[in-house]
């Protein structure tokens, strides 16, 4: 700790003039100075003193100073090299320029977009590696991309530090609605509990037994003037319907034992393009866990390399026996995720029945669910 200290506050090394043995370590000691590293060398004694201590008069008499160190004497003497501040000045000019420069350029696509026809446009607008931030005119950019991506129904260009972000949303197109006419059908099998009839002429009865594709809520209707008159029907048909579906697990599965050997790759790239040998092809039996991090000056500005490190762990296939209490608690999360799915447009839900079953090397669920929902289509 008394080394850094005396680096920031500065220090010098003297040495005892001839003639005046151990005068200056005497007078250092009469004023309470405190110096350090004494010892001898060709017959003259050397200690060490912080620079401050170098005007105390009558030490100059009997001492001379061999050299200063600290913070302070190493900086004045920097500052007079020229070389210094072209340096400096080549660095700052380098890091503002480099930060005007696209490194990357990140899709985000937001749903089903053509990610390529995406790529191609913005290529062609200047959105590339190496392009100048000022050379492209991000909103110019933006409706050229949506001019040219009918599917996409929102673009937006930022920049992340050297990196151009290009965010998209997919264009929902909706359905067509229903013509003139359009009879409402049974989506399934069930049994009519109650109707709601908005428009059209209901052709079904409370307690009824409709099989899929009957027609429910008809479009046509008579008047008393004007004959067949059309309309899209309108309205709810309620039922008593049976779904059902199944979930199996293998009684035996295969999994993957490590044998703890591992093989490390590190890559370089430069502006996206993989530097020396590309790695050969994946061996059999090995996981490849990838994980790339770019290049920081300060923390703060990215370089357009990219170190990639790429780690194969190598594996043997055992087979296991899956034990029942294990395959009933998979079961029952296959089916809870399922039953969630089916009876997402029910009403009501009037009964469930679970059966369990091993067939065919497989444990199984069988599940029949009686429910009441809205079957007009």
């Amino acid at each position: 700790m008394t080394g850094l200290i005396d680096y920031f506050a500065g220090y010098a090394v003297m040495r005892e003039r001839e003639g005046y043995k151990n005068a200056a370590i005497a007078l250092l000691q009469r004023r309470g100075i405190a110096f350090y590293d004494v010892h001898e060398k060709d017959g003259a004694t050397y200690f060490r003193i912080r620079r401050r201590y170098l005007s105390e008069p009558g030490l100059s008499l009997c001492a001379e100073t061999v050299y200063e160190k600290g913070f302070i004497p190493d900086l004045l003497k920097s500052l007079k090299r020229p070389g210094l501040y072209i340096g400096a000045l080549i660095f700052a000019a380098g890091l503002v320029f480099s930060d005007m420069i696209v490194w990357d350029v990140r899709f985000v696509c937001n749903g089903n977009e053509n990610r390529q026809r995406i790529e191609a446009a913005a290529d062609r607008c200047g959105i590339r590696c190496g392009a100048l931030k000022t050379s492209v005119d991000r909103r110019a950019a933006e409706a050229f991309i949506m001019a040219g991506c009918p599917d996409v129904s929102y673009v937006r260009i930022n920049y992340e530090g050297n990196t151009a972000v290009v965010v998209t949303d997919e264009r929902i197109i909706p359905a067509p609605a229903h013509d003139s006419g359009a009879d409402l059908t049974a989506s399934e099998d069930g049994y009519i509990l109650r109707y709601e009839t908005y428009s059209g002429r209901t052709v079904c009865e409370k307690g009824q037994t409709v099989k899929r594709g009957d027609v429910l809520i008809s479009g046509s209707y008579e008047t008393f003037h004007h004959g067949t008159a059309n309309t899209a029907a309108r309205g709810k048909v309620y039922a008593l319907v049976r779904r059902s579906f199944v979930c199996a697990v293998p009684l035996t599965v295969t999994e993957k034992e490590y044998t703890g050997k591992e093989t490390v790759t590190h890559t370089l790239s430069l502006f996206s393009r993989e530097l020396g040998k590309k790695r050969t092809a994946q061996k059999e039996n090995t996981d490849v866990i990838t994980d790339e991090r770019a290049v920081t000056v300060f923390g703060a500005v990215e370089l357009p390399l990219r170190i990639k490190t790429t780690t194969e762990r190598e594996y043997v296939k055992v087979k296991r026996q899956v034990k029942e209490n294990e395959a009933r608690a998979e079961l029952e999360a296959m089916c809870e995720k399922q039953y969630a799915e089916i009876t997402a447009d029910a009403v009501r839900v009037d009964g469930c029945e679970k059966t369990y079953t091993v067939e065919d090397g497989k444990y199984k669920l069988y599940c029949e669910i009686w429910l009441v929902c809205n079957i007009a289509r």
